[in-house]
This record gives structure tokens, C-alpha cells and sequence, in this order.
């Protein structure tokens, strides 16, 4: 056993969906295991490795892929065993609901923020990824509970619910609260 071997952590694989410009990619991230998925994509990092990645109307699995950290837009994990301590959730949080704008329609549901901290404080704080949880994806202008009908465009598509879901902020146009919250 050679020396990088010996002192190489022990790792994990965390199976995910990535939206990005290309669409909803499949792959895993190999992290050592007492890493969370959080920390393994902290800033800094302009290269996320991934492997076994599946690319939408490819028809091979890549073996690996660098993808850059930019073309990340949300992380969705598939593991229900993942475990995913959001970023200032240490302490006594509030669920905040916010609407994140993506490109690839609107992003709502509940963001952990520290009580008597703004919406706005604490994304102007923000470093990394960040965590919304109960949150569904839509189109613009579609209702939260909305399905795409058969006569809508390809571009457009169903509501997309996530238990959990990773929020890369610099992807997004912005982020809100609904009114009268007191951001």
C-alpha cells in the first residue's frame, strides 16, 4: 500500500440530480465520509467532481465529469439518508419562506434562518450553497400545484417537489419573501 493510499480518507458516494444549463444531470459525488454534502461543496471550489453522470439525451453514463461550479444551479439529493445541516441553522432557526428566481423558472419553499435575523441579512452573509427545504420548482406564471398540460411547450415542464434541495445562489437572479415578512 503506497503512502497516498494509506492516509486517503474513506469514502462515501451521495447520489444527486444537478440542474444546469444543459438540464437535470444524474451523477454522485465521492465525499470523504464524515464530510457533509455541504462542506464538500464549499466555495472556493471551482470544479465539483462527479461521477457516473448521466447528460440529458446522451445515451452513455460519463465515468466522470468536472463540472464547474458555476453551471450549478440547485443539488437535489436522492439519498433519504443524507444528512444536510444547513449554513447558520445552528442555534434557534425559523423557517422562512422565500421564492428563489432561477433561470429555470421559480424555486419556493423554507429557509432556516437564525430568529431576529432578515431574510436579507442572512443572504448578504451567505459564503456557499445554501439549503431550502419543502420546496417545489415552477415555471414562471405556474401555481405551485400546477402540472404541465400536453399542449404546453417542451421548455416548460410539471412542478418539481423536493424534500431537500441545495441552492447555489450565485445562479440565481435573486431571492424574495413574500410580502408583509419583513425582510
Amino acid at each position: 500500500m503506497d503512502t497516498a493510499s494509506r492516509f486517503a480518507p474513506e469514502l462515501r458516494t451521495s447520489t444527486v440530480n444537478i440542474l444546469t444549463p444543459l438540464g437535470w444531470l444524474q451523477g454522485g459525488f465521492h465525499i470523504p465520509k464524515l464530510q457533509s454534502l455541504l462542506d464538500f461543496l464549499a466555495p472556493g471550489v471551482t470544479i465539483i467532481k462527479c461521477s457516473r453522470v448521466r447528460v440529458p439525451g446522451e445515451s452513455k453514463t460519463l465515468a466522470f465529469l468536472g463540472l464547474q461550479r458555476d453551471a450549478v444551479h440547485l443539488i437535489e439529493p436522492t439519498q433519504a439518508d443524507e444528512h444536510i445541516e444547513s449554513p447558520g441553522a445552528i442555534g434557534r432557526t425559523t423557517a422562512r419562506q422565500v421564492a428563489c428566481l432561477l433561470p429555470a423558472g421559480v424555486l419556493r419553499g423554507d429557509l432556516e434562518v437564525l430568529v431576529n435575523v432578515r431574510v436579507s441579512d442572512f443572504l448578504r452573509q451567505q459564503q456557499g450553497m445554501f439549503v431550502v427545504r419543502n420546496a417545489v420548482l415552477t415555471s414562471y406564471g405556474a401555481e405551485a400545484g400546477a402540472s404541465a398540460s400536453a399542449s404546453t411547450s417542451a421548455s416548460a415542464s410539471a412542478a418539481r417537489k423536493f424534500r431537500t434541495v441545495i441552492l447555489n445562489p450565485g445562479a440565481a437572479v435573486g431571492v424574495s419573501e413574500p410580502e408583509g415578512t419583513g425582510n
